[in-house]
């Protein structure tokens, strides 16, 4: 069963995010959306992400002035109605 956790505010160190993360699955879906796509740009985060598929909110991220590795995959708001699609379940965090 596919999980699409959908992230909205941004952590203060890996270790919070770790504790956010440790109740997602492997193979599941983080979408990071609002503030928490500050976490995509900045390295300290990258160990904790890369377990999962990580999508950003691209509108989200022009606001703020921030790029992300190119590898990081981007979605707009359309994309982000797909990937509710595609997934079983949702999580809001």
């Amino acid at each position: 069963m596919t999980t699409l956790n959908t992230l909205s505010r941004a952590c203060t160190s890996p270790a919070a995010l770790a504790d956010t993360l440790r109740y997602l699955n492997d193979g599941d879906t983080l979408l990071l959306i609002q503030d928490a796509v500050v976490m995509a740009s900045q390295s300290r985060f990258a160990s904790e992400l890369k377990r999962f598929r990580l999508v950003v909110l691209a509108p989200d991220l022009q606001a703020r002035g921030l790029s992300v590795p190119e590898q990081t995959e981007q979605v707009d708001y359309a994309g982000f109605v797909q990937l509710s699609l595609q997934h079983q379940n949702q999580v809001t965090w």
